[in-house]
């Protein structure tokens, strides 16, 4: 066999993956516990998806003249605000009963949003007990196909 041969025999053939896109759009709600604490998660639907997420809107379900409304903190892959990594903080509002985090996060097959509904350093929280929080995510998912 020639050295040709040979190399004309052993080639593989590769296969480039093509990804489908789609529009991200989940929600979630919690009921804050005794203390004003809850946390939603979000995470892509298998192992083949990505998401590129382009805001997060948090809400309750407070009255417009609530005085203690929980702070909302978006974190990759950590559902504890005050021990994840600051890599992984995303942002944080004031105002968690209706606002909107803006700007382009992505969220890997293995990765999860978690939105982190508390209270305010200096506040009470048991203010806060029962209020249900929600958070949408929206952007665009890739599913990977091959």
């Amino acid at each position: 066999r020639s050295v040709a041969g040979w190399a004309s025999a052993r080639r593989m053939t590769m296969t480039v993956p093509t990804e489908v896109s789609g529009q991200l759009a989940k929600s979630q709600t919690v009921t804050l516990d005794a203390n004003g604490n809850g946390v939603v998660t979000f995470d892509p639907d298998n192992m083949r998806q990505r998401w590129v997420v382009n805001s997060v809107f948090v809400k309750t379900n407070q009255l417009a003249t609530a005085t203690v409304v929980p702070v909302a903190t978006l974190a990759l892959n950590s559902v504890d605000a005050s021990s994840a990594s600051p890599g992984n903080l995303r942002g944080a509002t004031w105002s968690g009963n209706q606002d909107t985090f803006a700007g382009s996060m992505d969220v890997g097959p293995c990765d999860y949003i978690a939105v982190i509904f508390g209270a305010a350093p200096g506040q009470d929280g048991t203010q806060m007990a029962g209020v249900i929080a929600t958070a949408v995510v929206a952007g665009t998912k890739y599913t990977r196909r091959t």
